[in-house]
Formats: structure tokens, sequence, C-alpha cells
């Protein structure tokens, strides 16, 4: 009888060990998962970007808008260039969304690179994210599928906590990007 209790015993100790093992995969892979881009959907669910990830566009992959308004009037997209822009395409470029893959002829293309802190002063003209105002992470998928608008920066007062305002929101440095083509 006692080496049963004793078998049991043991048995019921593995389980927890089992268990706490468990837990505590689920922790670390959680913890990977908010550093570590591996894909996923939008909404949270997915890998998060953060300073500590590395959350960019991949080779190749510009801002491109459709709109025909002013550029700092358009929404951007991350695209990738089919057909340049040209005399016989009437300066229009054809492009390939990232987001849906779908093709459209599209009347801006900016070249952009990740913002580091010295970009960042008053009046700066900057990418950043539309709606992502104050988030500290973001999802890679949604760095690469989301709008895009282009602003000027109003202050960088909260540059001390990796933040700088454009028209008075505050967005984190890491997930802006700065124009290496002219605006208008």
């Amino acid at each position: 009888m006692r080496k049963l209790v004793y078998v049991a015993l043991t048995l019921g100790l593995l389980a927890m060990a089992a268990s706490c093992s468990s837990l505590a995969e689920g922790a670390i892979n959680g913890a990977l998962g908010a550093v570590v881009p591996t894909g996923g959907g939008s909404g949270g669910a997915g890998a998060i970007g953060s300073a500590a990830a590395v959350v960019d566009f991949q080779s190749g992959e510009i801002l491109a808008s459709a709109d025909s308004h002013s550029m700092f009037d358009s929404g951007f997209r991350v695209a990738k260039i089919l057909t340049p822009s040209s005399a016989a395409t009437k300066n229009q470029a054809e492009a390939l969304w990232i987001s849906d893959g779908k093709k459209q002829w599209v009347n801006f293309v900016v070249g952009s690179r990740k913002a580091t802190k010295a970009d960042l002063t008053v009046g700066a003209p900057v990418f950043y994210l539309a709606g992502w105002a104050d988030h500290e992470k973001i999802p890679a998928d949604d760095y690469r599928k989301d709008y895009w608008r282009l602003g000027n920066i109003t202050s960088v007062e909260l540059l001390y906590k990796n933040q700088v305002e454009i028209s008075g929101d505050a967005y984190y440095i890491e997930f802006l990007r700065i124009p290496t083509d002219p605006v208008k």
C-alpha cells in the first residue's frame, strides 16, 4: 500500500511539474511573440513589433498612394513598383499592394527608411501609421499592411520617452519612417 501511495505521489508531482513546464513554456513563447516577428493576422494576434524587434519593410518595398490630393492629404500603403512612372505612363507608376496583392496605378511613390532620433526635429516630414498613435507595440503584419500618412512633427517634448507628436498625437519613433524622396 505504501508503494502505491509513493507511486501516486510521484505521478502527481510529475503532472504538476509538467503543468508548470507548459505554463513556463507558454510564458516564454508569449514573451518571444511580443518581440520576434513571426507573421500573423491583425487585431493583436500574431507577431508584435517593439523596440527590441526588427519591424521593417522588405527589400524593394516603398510607400505609394493612388490619391489625387496633396501628399500630406493622401493615404499611403506599402507596395512594390511593377512599372516606374514615365511620360508614357502619364507620370503614374504601376504598384502591387502588399496588403492584398492587387495592382493599381499610383500618383505618388516615396522611398523611406526607419527614423532615428537625429531625424526628429519640429517641422520634419515623417510617415506614421494612421490610427496607431500612442501604441508601443504594432503587429509586424500591420506595419507593412496598414495605412500610412505623411505629416510634420509638431513637438519633440516626449523624445525622452521615444515619442514625438504629429498633429498633437504621440507616436513611438521606432515606427516612424523618413521620406528619402522629395515630398510636396
